[in-house]
């Protein structure tokens, strides 16, 4: 269904608005780019995908988390496995797919510099006092290159996980930092602003109710005003059916808007605390993301509705 229709907004965006998409941003689902591909909606132009970043850079968590699983039983630095405090957290590891995406969003533009900063990720975290590895590091997050800069001393210790534990996710590194891997998201874009639209759009169209077309269009048409113009937008349209749509309707589309903001940054405080506690649980914990021992099929990276 969704090959079919993402085909059929191509075919018909020239009929309908006299334009044509030159590009497709996807999330990993190869089957709508081949389907843009063996199906071309127009003669003369070719499509190109442009990667997500943020479900690309998911890689990381998911190789880690694999390699993790396969290596529990094995002796690494005294301890069975790489998991453990002051080793390879679940924490840390979301911490490593935070950095690859920043890696690939700082550099999209340049793949030999995006390898060097991803391998940067690796240099880094494994540098001793006695042997730092920062040539590929920047000033901006370095703290090893910014101690340097004011002439004070900098201890690696709290900052950097053990060799062997390092050298056992290398293989990890290698694989996700090959140019023919990171090459895909050159120019990489994001589909965060359609997942913001959609749910202006369902909030006002549930989707686990019937809503007939004619609903649907004036829900896409306010959810589009909303989503560029905020709540006020709709007063000109109230004006236009109603008339001057009076003090306490311009007060409270005012008020939605703040409401909007408001819960929003909420939200970003609540997840700031939450990361803050998860640094401080066990690593035991396992979460919807965490995998079973028998199911390796769970780590592959197509999308998994609510997983993300």
């Amino acid at each position: 269904m969704e090959v079919a229709g993402i085909h059929r907004l191509f075919a018909r965006s020239k009929m309908l608005c006299n334009v044509k998409y030159a590009h497709y941003i996807g999330d990993g689902d190869a089957k709508v780019f081949l389907k843009l591909i063996s199906d071309p909606p127009y003669e003369d132009v070719s499509i190109t995908k442009i990667e997500d970043v943020n479900h690309f850079s998911k890689k990381m968590l998911h190789r880690l988390q694999k390699i993790a699983e396969s290596l529990k039983k094995t002796n690494i630095d005294g301890k069975l496995g790489i998991r453990g405090s002051g080793r390879m957290t679940k924490k840390m590891m979301i911490n490593f797919k935070h950095y690859y995406r920043l890696a690939i969003v700082r550099n999209k533009t340049n793949l030999d510099d995006m390898v060097r900063a991803v391998w940067a990720i690796w240099k880094h975290k494994s540098s001793l006092n006695s042997e730092p590895h920062h040539e590929w590091c920047s000033p901006s997050y370095c703290g090893y290159l910014q101690a340097l800069e004011k002439g004070e001393e900098y201890d690696h210790t709290p900052h950097s996980l053990p060799l062997k534990i390092m050298q056992a996710i290398r293989p990890v590194f290698e694989e996700l930092a090959h140019p023919d891997n990171l090459k895909t998201v050159l120019n990489g874009g994001s589909q965060n602003a359609n997942e913001s639209f959609h749910s202006i759009l369902w909030s006002l169209a549930l989707k686990n109710r019937y809503s007939t077309g004619v609903m649907i269009d004036l829900c896409v048409a306010m959810a589009v005003s909303f989503y560029n113009d905020g709540y006020q937008s709709i007063i000109p349209v109230l004006a236009e059916l109603t008339g001057n749509p009076g003090f306490f309707t311009r007060v409270g589309m005012k008020r939605l808007n703040e409401r909007r903001i408001y819960y929003e940054h909420k939200r970003k405080r609540k997840a700031v605390q939450k990361s803050k506690q998860n640094e401080e649980t066990s690593d035991s914990l396992s979460d919807r993301m965490s995998v079973d021992d028998n199911r390796d099929d769970q780590l592959d990276d197509s999308y998994i509705p609510g997983a993300y």
